[in-house]
């Protein structure tokens, strides 16, 4: 597993805890330090995962808008916790960092289902990023800034 990979199912898994226990902002820190010491003590690049969890926390307000109009008959609510995080990250990774092409960020956030997620995750994950890819990317020479950066 590469460690951007890595990285992410880092980030996958503290979001996931983050939101299964009702969205609790003020552990967030001790759910970072858990997840890097019992899954990747040895990972370096602590800085990209941090910021990536904190901003997608930050602006899961305006990433559950486009997750709701990308998936219509799913609201945010509605979907499992997992389908809904590896959504907020790879929306939040998208539209925030020039610097990763907008199909290697959705395409990690696919993998991620197809690893973690039930057996429909993967198809379902997939539809609703090709939806906002051809809607936001697609015809863009360059990404499209959505969210600013709160950390």
């Amino acid at each position: 597993m590469s460690p951007r990979h890595l990285a992410r199912a880092i980030i996958l898994q503290t979001l996931f805890i983050w939101d299964f226990n009702n969205q609790d902002s003020d552990k967030i820190d001790f759910y970072i330090k858990y997840n890097l010491q019992e899954f990747a003590p040895y990972l370096s690049d602590t800085e990209f995962i941090i910021e990536r969890i904190k901003n997608t926390i930050a602006f899961q307000p305006e990433i559950d808008k486009v997750i709701n109009e990308h998936a219509i008959e799913w609201p945010v609510e509605r979907l499992t916790v997992l389908d809904r995080n590896i959504l907020r990250l790879a929306i939040f990774e998208t539209f925030n960092h020039q610097e990763i092409p907008a199909k290697v960020a959705l395409n990690e956030a696919v993998e991620l289902a197809k690893e973690y997620g039930g057996s429909s995750s993967q198809k379902f994950v997939s539809g609703v990023l090709g939806a906002i890819y051809d809607k936001y990317f697609k015809y863009h020479a360059e990404k499209l800034i959505c969210f600013g950066k709160k950390t």
